[in-house]
């Protein structure tokens, strides 16, 4: 049902109005605003007036007798105000200086384009959530985390894992000081520690017994090792600023060796789902990379590229290919590889290691439909 206005309402309103706008003219264009703010009702200004009108008041003072006004009591509102939303904002960090040197270099991102999917990414961090990225091989689902390291200036720490992969042999390790064993802590503990960010990439790699530790470091945020303290045992908490992420290829026909993870560690996580990235994406990150090369040369590059990919899902063949192979093609090309060698040794040959001869064959064509033979050669 809709909000009717009294006229209480309108006399509270414009009164409030007065109060906080001291010298000011109140106008029933203020009244109108301040109504659709507060109330969520929006009313013609022609009517206000003619409201405060049929009640004796003057739109921008008090009614010095209010007795005269008659009362309504408002009617229940179903129209709710909308709800507020925040956008968190950037922070910044100190960095210990013994992780200075983990800052990803500047050089990493001179042609690197920023995609929505980055600052998607980047709220998921701010809010302390630990983001879970995947897609397709080459979509930026391990670099964009690199990425959000590199914007906040944060220590970047990468694990890569696999199948017996042990979180609790990168705490620390005994070592021997002064005749004493001791527990030296590694350098996945000074991480925790501070502000940084940590992925564990290929998470979906590890076996399921593995994973275990993963969900109380995630549960509780810290840290038990039973070596530590002269082994007393220590708490290690991870720091409010620690980052924590993960990035995997999804099971399927061309990724046999990962695992579906159990809803107890995916129930902590949020998840991003990395698209391919556009004609317009890889003609800027080109342009950014290989200044030198003419729009003719990196267009034919792209459409072999685009090809290639639509090839290799249309055949549903066992491997992918990633703008890593793109750039090969065109490294080797500018520095003198003939282009059909380039070609193959920079992205068709996946398909020999795959153990796939006849499909690089077929291949092969698309590149012949794209550049003549004299081309091919030079």
């Amino acid at each position: 049902m809709k909000r009717m206005v009294s006229d209480t309402d309108l006399i509270t309103i414009r009164d409030t109005l007065i109060n906080t706008n001291p010298g000011k003219k109140i106008t029933s264009e203020h009244i109108r605003q301040a109504i659709k703010e507060t109330l969520n009702v929006d009313i013609d200004v022609s009517t206000i007036r003619g409201r405060f009108i049929q009640m004796g008041q003057a739109l921008g003072s008090s009614n010095p007798d209010p007795v005269n006004v008659k009362q309504e009591a408002p009617l229940d509102i179903n129209q709710p105000l909308p709800s507020k939303r925040v956008a968190p904002s950037p922070k910044t960090y100190n960095v210990v200086e013994e992780l200075k040197e983990y800052i990803p270099s500047d050089s990493l991102f001179d042609c690197y384009v920023e995609r929505g999917i980055d600052k998607l990414l980047a709220i998921h961090y701010d809010l302390g959530k630990y983001p879970l990225t995947q897609g397709k091989q080459g979509t930026g689902k391990t670099f964009s985390h690199m990425h959000y390291a590199w914007k906040r200036q944060l220590p970047f720490f990468l694990y890569s894992a696999y199948a017996d992969f042990n979180l609790r042999k990168y705490f620390g390790d005994k070592t021997i000081t002064a005749g004493s064993i001791v527990f030296q802590e590694g350098l996945f503990i000074k991480a925790i520690s501070n502000a940084s960010v940590i992925l564990i990439d290929e998470v979906n790699a590890i076996e399921e017994a593995g994973i275990k530790d993963f969900n109380a470091f995630l549960q509780n945020r810290q840290l038990y090792i039973k070596d530590a303290d002269g082994g007393k045992g220590k708490i290690y908490k991870l720091h409010d600023h620690c980052h924590v992420g993960f990035a995997q290829n999804p099971k399927s026909s061309k990724y046999i060796g990962g695992k579906v993870r159990s809803s107890d560690f995916l129930g902590r996580c949020t998840y991003l789902t990395y698209p391919e990235f556009t004609k317009g994406q890889i003609e800027t990150a080109i342009d950014k990379k290989y200044p030198t090369l003419n729009p003719t040369d990196r267009d034919k590059f792209i459409t072999f590229y685009q090809q290639i990919i639509r090839a290799i899902d249309s055949a549903n063949l066992p491997f992918d290919i990633s703008i890593r192979q793109l750039n090969n093609i065109i490294d080797l090309w500018i520095h003198n590889v003939p282009l059909r060698d380039a070609v193959e040794s920079g992205m068709l040959d996946i398909a020999d290691a795959s153990s796939q001869p006849k499909t690089k064959e077929a291949l092969s064509k698309i590149s012949e439909a794209i550049w003549s033979k004299e081309e091919l050669k030079r």
